[in-house]
């Protein structure tokens, strides 16, 4: 290995150790500071994990129209915990779909669902991404401290990339689980068939509709009504109520903080959008004529991903933790002997590092995170698009093999 790459490779390990470490102090300090199920600020542990927790209760007890009410699910969360929570009612965002996953850990005592659900889908997460550098990543801390989806969903992407090839409907089963955040899905059935993977395509339509039909009738037909009807409407004016605005890291939210009207930042978020349809259009066209690295294709989705949706939030960046890494890989293989190392090449490098670290930057005074990411997931887009535009059909770097 040149000196060069083995100094970046023992920087990133002590950064990742320095990182890990901060994260395990903090979250000695969080407990111990917490009487029982409730932290110093009188959230239960876990934050958003109760909103799933008390799904799986909620359903298995036949109460499936307290989760699309906002105040019956505030105070039916309150009666469950025994606890009177400092949050604004809540509403249940997810399909019925989800409640297939949540009711299992609903069964379970409150810490051992919590432990249970980050442990199974952490292990999953790393196995798809094989890239253990992902334990200290600032998305990997965000879901482990809020008890939420990232891990989740992060692993059937990861695991549909490392099978589509040679497993294609496996494949297409994995990102039709993606039911479960669709928004986080749009893009992939562009993809697929802008690869003409049609087996994949099945492969995921047909678990779509198994999904849909198992939930109905374990949950009933109700359940999606009251979602098209309560739910959607409600997501809409979550973003114009601002909440979670400092780990909101979408286009539109980014806009809206560096001062957009509202039709501004919603024209920014449709010019967004439709960047990312074309750059995945274009690069799994390119991937079906074998002429895009795999890696690069697919990381050009997560990115597109990002980019169309309004609705992405910290702990989603699981996504573009891996991507990240990619990108460092690519950036730390160019030969420094021979062009060296210029003002381009320190932005690249800064860039990705953004990417990185963008999940804890909502803990600054200023609201850095969501004005960064309307930035750097449009230029970390560009620059996927622009590196794959001259590579061609050349093999990929070892280290970035998936």
């Amino acid at each position: 290995m040149p000196p060069r790459s083995l100094l970046f490779r023992n920087l990133g390990i002590l950064a990742s150790a320095t990182l890990l470490a901060l994260f395990g102090v903090v979250t000695f300090d969080y407990l111990r500071a917490s009487e029982g199920l409730i932290d110093a600020s009188g959230h239960v542990v876990g934050w958003d994990f109760m909103v799933f927790h008390s799904s799986g209760v909620l359903a298995e007890q036949g109460r499936l129209a307290d989760l699309f009410d906002q105040d019956r699910f505030h105070a039916s969360t309150e009666e469950l915990f025994a606890h009177e929570l400092p949050l604004k009612p809540r509403i249940w965002p997810y399909p019925p779909p989800m409640l297939l996953v949540t009711v299992p850990f609903g069964r379970l005592p409150y810490l051992w669902s919590l432990t249970a659900w980050s442990a199974i889908f952490l292990a999953a997460y790393l196995m798809a991404t094989r890239r253990i550098v992902l334990l200290a990543a600032p998305a990997t801390m965000a879901n482990l401290l809020f008890g939420q989806t990232g891990f989740l969903v992060g692993a059937l992407f990861f695991w549909a990339f490392r099978v589509l090839r040679h497993r294609p409907v496996l494949a297409g089963m994995l990102f039709g689980m993606v039911v479960v955040k669709p928004h986080l899905g749009l893009m992939v059935p562009l993809a697929l068939l802008a690869a003409r993977a049609w087996r994949a395509f099945l492969g995921a339509a047909l678990t779509l509709g198994a999904l849909a039909l198992l939930s109905g009738l374990m949950f009933g037909w109700d359940a999606w009504r009251l979602w098209i009807q309560e739910v959607l409407s409600h997501q809409v004016s979550v973003l114009h109520m601002g909440e979670g605005g400092d780990i909101l890291l979408s286009v539109w939210q980014g806009a809206t903080y560096l001062g957009a009207p509202a039709g501004v930042a919603w024209a920014v978020q449709g010019l967004g959008t439709t960047i990312a349809v074309l750059a995945t259009w274009w690069a799994f066209s390119r991937l079906r004529r074998g002429s895009i690295a795999p890696a690069r294709a697919f990381s050009i989705l997560v990115l597109a991903t990002c980019m169309a949706t309004p609705y992405i939030f910290n702990y989603d960046w699981t996504l573009l933790a891996p991507v990240a890494v990619y990108g460092l890989a690519w950036w730390r293989r160019k030969d420094w002997t021979r062009t060296g190392m210029g003002l381009a090449d320190v932005a690249e490098c800064s860039l990705w590092l953004a990417i990185w670290m963008l999940p804890v930057l909502w803990l600054l005074p200023y609201p850095l995170a969501p004005s960064l990411a309307a930035v750097a997931v449009p230029a970390a887009l560009a620059l996927m698009v622009r590196g794959a535009a001259r590579e061609g059909g050349k093999p990929m770097p070892a280290s970035c093999a998936g």
